[in-house]
């Protein structure tokens, strides 16, 4: 009897699960049909997920983070940019003749604040004799003169509107000319030393034969007429005389299209050009290969003692050094690395002839090392500046990674 109680129930509700069924196809399908012809008679508008609202807490590495160098040998002080923002972008000054030690060793005085309205400090050059501190910041589109006897939170004395991604700047003080780098842009501009504001520069290197990728330091040698660039190698195709604004605001304007991409990688390099070079102009001569292990370098000087090209070398935590000519794949005739160094992403370099040292800002491990003239190998440094405790953990550059999600604090974690 059961058995066929059940028959008959099934026999019941099959045709009706298969009319549900049914039913629930055909409003899928109408629901497809209905939304598709509303995209196609007008926009839905979607509102964007966008929450305004302060973390609970912020975890950031408030020591400074040494990057550019320059030194003021008539006065025996050395200037390095600190451009970690949690602890206030800033020029610090140091003597160039001190004790080592294991502590945080505070600058003589420094210059930063909300008024000095300093960030990412990319390069930093000076002029005894026009007592002037020169700085570029990458996010930002102007270079800040400073006295260079400044202190505290002071505006600049001037500004001069440069290109937006600038990575350095140096000043060839013989021919009162002031050099700058512009990474994306693949760009050197060069301006008289009392540019302000909105002057034009004197000239460039810019176009598809100079071969500059992702330029970033700098060194003029006014002797031999001679400027060293460091590329990073993110190339991309440039017009000569290409500039990022008035780009941007052409595309705006005309509503133009986005241009089919060129840009690739080539290994890093170091471009040699005349001093002189103007527009689309080729090197004289680039060092660039396997052998010359050169990976993200940054600052770059000459000895004048040797003549040697010496390369802060921030890929491979090391110093290299290079033959006054050297030229294509060459190996660099030494080597200073080791972890004796104290080398960790350095990032800026000088020679001081005048206490025949080497000094190198290493940016990762808060430290800025002094080595003598000649230094090789995995030789430890005569002196070093702290910035932070030796047990600090490393800096890092501030690039937002993954997200995660603590499910006990019921949080999300971002780093910035």
């Amino acid at each position: 009897m059961n058995k066929q109680l059940r028959k008959i129930q099934i026999l019941f509700l099959a045709p009706c699960i298969s009319l549900a069924a049914l039913l629930w196809v055909a409003k899928s399908n109408w629901i497809s049909i209905a939304a598709a012809q509303v995209s196609r008679n007008a926009a839905v508008p979607r509102t964007p997920l966008v929450f305004d609202k302060a973390p609970v807490r912020v975890v950031e590495d408030a020591n400074p983070s040494f990057n550019a160098i320059a030194m003021d040998s008539d006065d025996s002080e050395v200037l390095i940019s600190n451009n970690n923002k949690a602890s206030t972008p800033s020029i610090l000054v140091y003597p160039t003749e001190f004790k080592t030690t294991d502590r945080v060793m505070e600058p003589k005085r420094r210059i930063g604040g909300p008024t000095a309205r300093l960030g990412d400090i990319c390069g930093i050059a000076v002029s005894p004799q026009n007592k002037e501190i020169y700085t570029v910041q990458g996010e930002e589109p102007e270079m800040k003169v400073f006295p260079l006897d400044g202190n505290g939170d002071m505006d600049a004395a001037r500004s001069l509107k440069v290109a937006h991604g600038s990575a350095d700047v140096y000043l060839d003080s013989k021919n009162d000319e002031l050099f700058i780098t512009t990474e994306h842009i693949n760009k050197i501009t060069v301006y008289k030393r009392s540019a302000r504001g909105s002057d034009k520069p004197v000239r460039f290197i810019q176009g598809p034969h100079t071969q500059i990728a992702d330029p970033h330091g700098l060194y003029v040698d006014s002797d031999s007429n001679e400027l060293f660039v460091t590329n990073y190698g993110s190339w991309r195709e440039t017009a000569s005389d290409e500039d990022v604004e008035s780009r941007a605001s052409d595309r705006e304007e005309a509503a133009l299209p986005l241009a089919a991409s060129t840009g690739k990688f080539v290994p890093p390099s170091i471009g040699v050009y005349s001093r002189t070079a103007q527009g689309d102009a080729a090197p004289l001569r680039v060092i660039q290969g396997a052998h010359t292990q050169l990976n993200l370098p940054l600052g770059v000087a000459r000895d004048p003692v040797t003549g040697q090209i010496v390369v802060a070398n921030s890929g491979g935590d090391s110093v290299l050094f290079f033959d006054a000519k050297a030229s294509g794949d060459v190996a660099p005739v030494r080597v200073l690395k080791g972890a004796a160094t104290n080398l960790k992403s350095p990032t800026g370099v000088l020679v001081d002839t005048k206490r025949n040292e080497l000094w190198v800002t290493s940016w990762e491990n808060h430290t800025t090392n002094v080595f003598p003239r000649t230094a090789q190998g995995n030789m430890a440094p005569v002196r070093y500046i702290r910035s932070a405790p030796k047990d600090a953990p490393p800096a890092t550059f501030g690039t937002p990674g993954a997200v995660a999600w603590d499910p006990q604090r019921k949080e999300i974690l971002v780093p910035n």
